[in-house]
């Protein structure tokens, strides 16, 4: 029994979630509310440095003990609160940037999602994507100002880039507040017009676009990412680069359908090629052609699945040498109606019976076609609608329904 569940409930887990599912469920999670994916949304920047937090904890075994007995007090009063990585450091961390010590800032990552088809990933491909970075003045190296020139300390904040003001909260009570200084934007400094570096206009960084390759390994799956590094964000105050994440996501497929490393298809057949045998062209991500060859006498239950061992998926990191399944499911689509000559074909193949043993008593009934009825509308059809649905759930005599096709039963 835990005392709290707040942290669970952030990342949609279970208290007794295993280690996997905690990471699983902050892997979606994370992207689904990094701030990239979500520019100027406040909440989903919260939620992000929420859910990195509850990661935080539970992802560790002796916080999340502390937490499961005794909830963020434990925490806080065991040591175990204090001191809360960055949410971007979380992020970066546990798509592989690495842990940073502290006192070391770098920008936040820039993340992107790139889009592959499932042939790509099939076989392999070098993609490029282009990514606008803030990268230091290359005329000034980041200083803002020209070669030479001296930054002097600004005289309205006296070099502290902030001011006291006074403001009235109502009369007779005021109070202190800092601001931003006017004069320097916060700065803290100074610099005569003339001596600003005409690359950046005084900003020290610039505008860059970069274009990356990203490289997708043979059988690489959507969530799979790529992370460069020191390719992102540059800041004049910092002396690390920030990063850049490329996020796959597999573009929809009009024939495979994708689980794991096996491949899925639905296919239909009619009614003779279930029981007499068929064959069914298939090209391949790779374009090779494959011939499903079912012989004559092998009868296809729609209840079943079929595979074509390893003509699935590649494994990641073999090469292409290890591979999943190919897996078909057949929809039998049976015929509407039958000829009365096929129909005594089809009887005489299959040993139909053509006389029924009579049930003494039994009333001869026929088959029809079930139509919903339609929702009735406006002013009161809800409460029409109820009262149908309560007659259809009480009782049917088909008449609502489409008329009964020539499918009759005898009476003997």
């Amino acid at each position: 029994m835990v005392k709290e569940t707040e942290y669970y409930e952030l990342l949609e887990v279970a208290p007794d979630a295993a280690e996997n599912d905690i990471k699983r469920a902050y892997r979606k999670l994370a992207l689904k509310y990094h701030p990239d994916k979500n520019p100027g949304n406040a909440e989903a920047a919260e939620m992000f440095k929420n859910i990195s937090h509850a990661y935080e904890v539970l992802s560790d075994e002796g916080k999340r003990k502390l937490y499961d007995q005794y909830g963020k007090k434990g925490l806080e009063e065991g040591g175990g609160g204090g001191g809360f990585h960055d949410a971007s450091d979380i992020f970066s961390m546990f798509f592989g940037g690495g842990r940073r010590e502290r006192g070391e800032p770098k920008p936040k990552d820039i993340v992107h999602e790139l889009a592959v088809s499932l042939e790509d990933m099939y076989t392999g491909k070098t993609k490029k994507i282009a990514v606008t970075r803030d990268r230091l003045c290359s005329s000034c190296e980041g200083r803002g100002v020209k070669a030479g020139a001296q930054k002097n300390p600004c005289r309205e904040c006296r070099g502290q880039g902030v001011q006291i003001r006074m403001q009235q909260l109502f009369p007779g009570m005021v109070q202190q507040v800092q601001v931003r200084c006017s004069a320097c934007g916060g700065e803290g400094s100074q610099v005569k017009p003339s001596d600003l570096c005409q690359g950046c206009n005084g900003k020290c960084i610039l505008k860059e676009r970069k274009i990356l390759e990203v490289v997708i390994e043979i059988g690489q799956k959507k969530g799979d990412h790529k992370r460069f590094v020191g390719e992102g964000d540059q800041n004049p105050s910092m002396k690390l680069a920030g990063d850049v994440l490329i996020f796959l996501q597999q573009k929809p497929h009009d024939i495979f359908r994708r689980v794991g490393s096996h491949l899925l298809i639905n296919h239909k057949i009619c009614l003779q090629q279930a029981l007499c045998g068929f064959e069914l062209p298939i090209e391949h991500l790779d374009r090779r052609m494959l011939v499903i060859k079912v012989p004559a006498g092998q009868v296809m239950d729609p209840n079943f699945a079929w595979t074509v061992h390893r003509e699935g998926m590649p494994v990641v990191g073999t090469g292409g040498v290890e591979r999943g399944n190919l897996v078909i499911h057949f929809e039998v689509e049976f015929p509407t109606v039958l000829p009365a000559a096929q129909m005594q074909s089809v009887g005489q193949a299959l040993g139909a019976k053509t006389s029924f043993d009579r049930v003494p008593g039994g009333l001869v009934v026929n088959l029809a076609d079930y139509t919903p009825k339609p929702k009735a509308q406006g002013r009161g059809g809800a409460r029409r609608a109820q009262v149908h649905d309560d007659d259809d759930d009480e009782e049917d005599d088909g008449r609502h329904g489409r008329q009964p096709q020539s499918v009759q039963c005898q009476q003997q």
